[in-house]
């Protein structure tokens, strides 16, 4: 009988290294499932502070702000124009958005028809932000220097950012 046939040398054990590997990869898994899990769950715990709502974030700020009457009264004015102006901006930008969504799908897209879009969304994003610039420093003129500090902190936070 030959040593081909005859099946494995006694004393080896069979497959043992397969099954360590096999048992590697599972602890290894297990360990990476683990860490996923708890980090989801601190993300969770710890999820930075919300700002809430717009209307409770206008709110927040106007307290922390401390307006007077008169600066109330611009503030409000300031919160409704910027409303007003980015409810016109979604509406004049959403529908350039989806027809170049739209035409990009297209088997056979026309490049320039799709950059026009999105060049003209982005105009359109650029006009808004000129007019809320301005009407953002013209609210600010009637603040103290220690409230306009204050707002762009707020602002800073609100997007996310730091203020230097």
């Amino acid at each position: 009988m030959s040593t081909a046939t005859a099946g494995p040398v006694s004393g080896a054990p069979t497959g043992w290294p397969s099954r360590r590997v096999l048992v590697i990869l599972l602890i290894l898994s297990v360990v990476l499932n683990v860490c996923f899990l708890a980090g989801a769950a601190w993300t969770r715990l710890h999820a930075p502070a919300r700002w809430g709502d717009l209307e409770q974030r206008y709110q927040r700020m106007a307290a922390e702000l401390n307006l007077e009457p008169q600066q109330r009264a611009g503030f409000d004015a300031y919160v409704a124009a910027m409303r007003t102006r980015t409810e016109k901006m979604r509406a004049q930008v959403t529908p350039l958005m989806n027809a170049a969504w739209e035409e990009i799908a297209k088997p056979q897209a026309d490049v320039a028809q799709v950059m026009r879009l999105f060049d003209e969304a982005a105009e359109k994003r650029r006009e808004f932000q000129r007019e809320a610039t301005a009407r953002t420093l013209d609210f600010l003129a009637i603040l103290s220097p220690p409230q306009r500090a204050k707002f762009v902190v707020i602002a800073h936070e609100r997007r996310g950012l730091r203020a230097h």
